[in-house]
């Protein structure tokens, strides 16, 4: 996402350091590599070790120059800590989850693919989306809804996840959508169910709070100079992500509109609409 922007912003040079903290399938990781001729240094970090493997055979050509981390970047800190990595030149969040993970049917984040309801980045951890909707209180899950998903329709989705659930348990991907597409309307392009999956992913992943401590942890390790690029998907992000950058006195953002995808990327890639990139520099 951004591949150009992200280039040119983060400005990868030839033995310098970098950390990838939403590794993914590598696509950005690679594009700095080659941009570099394969001289910089990549942490690549994931906590889902299915996007791990895939990364993996993605860089292969690139693999000594590439150091794969299985954790999250909520624990940025302690991984740079853990390798001895020093003098960190970048850091780049790509807050967005890749067509790999929606298309994945086990990990259940989309709709688009039926498959058991998940959303977990982590497989190991101890609460999924099954759990959220099947065994939540009402009142827990109107909270989720309208505190992550931003819904003004929250109280009435709570109601009728918990009443489909009197009757039956709502296992699948597809149970969850089609119960939500029959009782909200179609914005554009837009799913009925889109908010609810991001609302329930984000809680099920703890993913504001880990976005705070990733931001804290990234200015931590970075060296004077050093830049921190974050793209976010949503307004929830994007307040932290802004908030952090402008509050701290040892950061200068680098622009004060937020960047956003021009309308090639757009077109090609529709995922791309919502994208905002925020970039800051590490003050001398």
């Amino acid at each position: 996402m951004m591949v150009k922007q992200v280039l040119e912003y983060l400005n990868p040079q030839e033995g310098g350091m970098y950390i990838d903290a939403t590794c993914g399938s590598g696509h950005h990781a690679r594009a700095i590599l080659e941009h570099t001729d394969g001289k910089a240094k990549i942490i690549c970090i994931d906590k889902d070790p299915r996007a791990i493997l895939r990364a993996k055979k993605y860089l292969k050509q690139f693999s000594d120059s590439v150091i794969f981390v299985n954790d999250g970047f909520e624990n940025i800190e302690q991984i740079v800590k853990r390798i001895n990595a020093e003098r960190i030149s970048g850091i780049l969040f790509d807050l967005g989850f890749s067509s790999e993970q929606i298309s994945d049917s086990e990990a259940g984040f989309g709709f688009r693919q039926d498959g058991m309801l998940d959303m977990r980045f982590n497989p190991e951890s101890p609460v999924s989306a099954y759990d959220v909707v099947n065994s939540y209180p009402e009142y827990e899950i109107k909270r989720i809804l309208f505190e992550y998903g931003e819904m003004k329709d929250a109280e009435k989705i709570a109601h009728l996840i918990c009443e489909e659930r009197k009757k039956r348990p709502i296992r699948t991907t597809r149970q969850l959508a089609d119960l939500i597409a029959s009782c909200r309307k179609k914005r554009g392009n837009i799913h009925p169910a889109t908010q609810v999956f991001q609302a329930i992913r984000i809680y099920v992943n703890n993913e504001l709070e880990n976005l705070k401590s990733g931001l804290n942890g990234a200015l931590k390790v970075l060296m004077p100079g050093g830049r921190i690029v974050v793209i976010s998907y949503h307004s929830l992000e994007d307040r932290i992500v802004k908030k952090f950058m402008k509050s701290s006195n040892k950061l200068r953002m680098l622009f004060k509109k937020v960047i956003v995808p021009d309308q090639m990327e757009k077109v090609i890639n529709p995922c791309a609409r919502s994208a905002k990139m925020r970039v800051a520099e590490v003050i001398n």
